[in-house]
């Protein structure tokens, strides 16, 4: 299989730790994790939450990105996409749950993990992180996060950018970023830096934090 990648996110096929991909629109950025997911369980078999803070219903997750990739790179024959999950011929299993409902006893669940990924990642409270980091133990587990900033003070922003902990790599990637950004979306940032305020700009597509007053 030949996939292209953007140069910046060539480190989701290295191993750490962490990864924190943050970045504003048409970045590529969760587009680019998926596929590395699928990539990475189709070659060994690979146990993967995808999760976020609410998660009321499967149709709130990426699970529809993860089904739509599949098909993208002719994975089909591959995976079998569930109602509530996706399984790999493998053996590999990709999970889709939210946060704010689990409790420490009941996250437990996932302690087996390879990978999490922590999608919408800006909305995670200092709660769910708390339960949900120590978890993940298995030996070379590893934790993704892709978010839109939103404020320096948010908990995911100051774990990658502020406080960064050992063996993490943290990126930002944005619409210039993403060679495969399409010209429907470049019309619309060029609209939108014609139109909006500077510092909306700067959060909405070159994925800056907003003003602490706002």
């Amino acid at each position: 299989m030949k996939v292209h990648f953007p140069t910046k996110l060539q480190c989701l096929f290295m191993p750490t730790r962490y990864k924190f991909i943050r970045g504003g629109r048409g970045s590529g950025k969760s587009w680019s994790i998926a596929r590395a997911l699928l990539i990475l369980g189709a070659g060994k078999k690979l146990r993967i939450l995808c999760t976020r803070e609410v998660q009321k219903s499967i149709k709130q997750s990426v699970h529809q990105l993860l089904s739509d990739q599949i098909q993208a790179l002719g994975l089909g024959q591959f995976y079998e996409v569930l109602a509530t999950e996706i399984r790999g011929a493998n053996g590999t299993q990709i999970f889709f749950a939210g946060l704010s409902d689990m409790t420490a006893d009941s996250i437990k669940s996932f302690e087996g993990c390879d990978i999490v990924w922590l999608e919408e990642a800006q909305t995670l409270t200092k709660r769910s992180l708390t339960i949900l980091i120590p978890t993940i133990r298995k030996e070379g587990s590893e934790i993704w996060a892709s978010y839109n900033p939103e404020l320096e003070t948010d908990p995911i922003h100051d774990m990658a950018v502020v406080n960064p902990p050992p063996d993490a790599v943290s990126v930002l990637m944005n619409w210039s970023d993403n060679e495969w950004f399409p010209a429907t979306l470049e019309a619309e940032r060029l609209h939108a830096k014609a139109t909006m305020r500077p510092a909306d700009y700067a959060h909405v597509w070159e994925g800056q934090c907003k003003p602490a007053v706002e």
